[in-house]
């Protein structure tokens, strides 16, 4: 009898706990191992993608912001300039030049930024493609971030 409860015991604990990527579907064939590390690249890849595009985004709303305000300084300045005043409008005209310059960079960081954007989007589409509602077994994920 008691051979037979060992016997049982040890078969409890090589059953595999099962884990998904979101919500599985019971009975759904499991991951392999190699399908489990493209997933946990994925996940990794567009987690690391989101986050940067995170930070990107805060730097390019600041600087649309300062353009904003260096666009209602100079328009203020505008108003009480002395047009008469050949080096007051020179100045002028160099902070203005420098405010379109600050436009330019700022435009092509956000043609850079969308495309990025874009390669995240594609990253996550992915992913929930191949790998969203999938189980995997936990023994394998265990491996895989042991290095095997």
């Amino acid at each position: 009898m008691l051979a037979l409860l060992a016997a049982t015991g040890a078969q409890g604990a090589d059953k595999s706990k099962e884990s998904s990527f979101g919500k599985g579907k019971a009975g759904a064939p499991l991951l392999t191992r190699a399908q489990l590390r493209e997933c946990m690249v994925l996940r990794e890849r567009a987690h690391a993608q989101g986050e940067e595009a995170s930070r990107v985004r805060a730097a390019l709303d600041s600087d649309k912001a300062e353009i904003a305000r260096l666009g209602v300084q100079l328009k203020e300045r505008l108003a009480v300039l002395d047009r008469t005043n050949v080096e007051a409008v020179q100045t002028y005209n160099e902070h203005a030049q420098a405010r379109d310059r600050l436009i330019d960079d700022y435009e092509a960081r956000v043609a850079a930024f969308n495309t990025k954007a874009e390669a995240l989007h594609n990253e996550r589409g992915a992913f929930a493609k191949g790998c969203e509602n999938r189980r995997y077994d936990e023994k394998d994920e265990i491996a895989i971030k042991n290095g095997r």
